[in-house]
């Protein structure tokens, strides 16, 4: 009889154990589904920049490729993705390589290097009011993310996606020195479906403080277009 109860016993504790570490995993992989990375999955976005130097703005539309073309794994076990952008000026004409950047994928969070410089571009498990340091792994300086909304239904280029987040990363309405507003929406099992840019330097001098007018910086729209396996 004694060793039959010590038989329930472990099985309790095991089953409890069990159950703990299924919840902690689904826990930690919460907002996964938000950057599905994998190799071989590409999008293709639509980008329209227009750069301020010298107060003279110039537009440029064109197309951006984003695939990821190889994985591997660190020490720690976090897997890395290498990715390939490419661009073209129309949906005819070839892709033209421009850089490599990757983004290293864990149970925490989602690190993108851009141009060797790492942001925290996801922190893991999602929730709206939820805010971390996009710069932590670089010298920037600090710099408060915040997702601001969570199952939302957003349409870019006639294609709705029912489940995106939604990421701030400035807003800081200075429209008299320094204008900085960025955000990024993110839609489950796509990734990236939209990001936003504007970070305008305005002159203050005597005769043009206040008028809002733009000196440098630029304002960047990147909308997906299509996006897949290859």
């Amino acid at each position: 009889m004694k060793h039959f109860l010590r038989f329930l016993i472990l099985v309790t504790v095991a089953s409890q154990v069990s159950c703990d570490s299924s919840d902690d995993t689904k826990a930690s992989d919460y907002g996964k589904k938000y950057f599905p990375a994998s190799v071989g999955a590409y999008q293709v976005y639509d980008i329209t920049e227009t750069t301020y130097t010298l107060s003279q703005p110039t537009t440029l539309n064109y197309q951006l490729k984003v695939a990821i073309i190889d994985k591997f794994l660190s020490a720690e076990g976090d897997s890395t993705f290498v990715i390939h952008r490419s661009r073209r000026n129309t949906d005819i004409d070839p892709w033209n390589y421009i850089d490599t950047w990757s983004v290293r994928s864990n149970s925490r969070e989602v690190v993108m290097n851009e141009e060797n410089i790492a942001y925290v571009k996801l922190k893991f498990p999602v929730a709206k009011g939820s805010t971390w340091n996009g710069n932590l792994y670089n010298t920037i300086g600090e710099d408060e993310y915040e997702i601001t909304d969570v199952k939302s239904t957003q349409t870019y280029n006639n294609k709705t996606f029912n489940d995106c987040i939604i990421v701030n990363q400035n807003d800081n309405q200075d429209y008299i020195v320094y204008l900085d507003q960025r955000k990024e929406v993110y839609a489950a099992a796509v990734g990236l479906v939209y990001k936003e840019t504007t970070q305008l330097h305005y002159c203050t001098q005597d005769n043009c403080l206040g008028k809002q007018q733009v000196e440098s910086g630029v304002i960047y729209k990147q909308t997906i277009n299509t996006y897949g396996v290859e």
